[in-house]
């Protein structure tokens, strides 16, 4: 399982980390990446060309299964149970 989060520090409390050790399982072994990002990096208007390069490489991992199919009442259950903990 990957997720990704965009959070501000302030949130990043034993809350979160709690949570995530639920998600996850308290036992797992998780990589963490922390970037700092300007407050606009995703509202950022991107150039046709980056555009269809981040299409692609999302293509190319659908081909190489690189995905988990859910449907939204799936999903919903799962982390629900997932934060129940």
């Amino acid at each position: 399982m990957e997720t990704s989060l965009r959070i501000k520090l302030s949130e990043l409390d034993t809350d979160l980390i709690a949570k995530l050790k639920r998600l996850f399982g308290k036992d797992k072994e998780v990589n963490v990446t922390i970037q700092s990002v300007e407050p606009d990096a995703f509202s950022r208007k991107e150039s046709k060309k980056a555009y269809l390069a981040r299409l692609e490489k999302a293509v190319r991992n659908l081909e190489r299964g690189e995905r988990v199919e859910m449907s939204t009442a799936e999903l919903d259950a799962f982390f629900l149970e997932k934060l129940k903990g």
